[in-house]
């Protein structure tokens, strides 16, 4: 296994990324107040990385955040996301432990026109299932198994 492992840190906030080579696969994990400038800051990070491929399956967590956006921030965020240079072909599931998450998820995956490959989850563990369920068999360790120890760095 292959990972590569970032923070990137406000005072409101640390996220951090991880990219599987192996796994065709990035996991992103916030904590604390997230905001429009974050989650673009995090975006460029993520793509500028060079182990990066829009093919991968990518796996945002606001399990530990409080996402604060406005429906305009969503919708500029969502034109971002749209870009080819920002755009991920695969799968983007998504973390959204209560409703105002959850809904500005929704409106995220239809603004950038992606909600037939957005994937929403109320809890961690679900994500991980459907993410062991699209895995093919032939490949180890399984989508879990990438999760931990994220957040000793916080």
């Amino acid at each position: 296994m292959k990972l590569a492992n970032a923070d990137f840190s406000t005072q409101a906030h640390t996220g951090h990324y991880r990219i599987d080579s192996d796994l065709e696969m990035w996991v992103e994990e916030y904590r604390g107040v997230v905001g429009l400038g974050d989650l673009k800051a995090m975006l460029s990070c993520v793509v500028s990385d060079p182990r990066w491929r829009p093919e991968f399956h990518g796996l945002v967590d606001f399990s530990w955040a409080q996402v604060e956006m406005t429906a305009n921030e969503v919708l500029r965020l969502a034109l971002i996301m749209k870009q080819e240079r920002n755009r991920s072909k695969g799968w983007l599931v998504f973390v959204a432990p209560n409703s105002t998450t959850f809904g500005m998820v929704r409106m995220l995956s239809y603004w950038s026109r992606n909600t037939d490959s957005i994937k929403i989850f109320n809890t961690r563990s679900e994500a991980n299932r459907w993410l062991n369920q699209i895995s093919p068999a032939s490949r180890t360790p399984s989508y879990s198994e990438i999760s931990g120890g994220m957040l000793s760095a916080v």
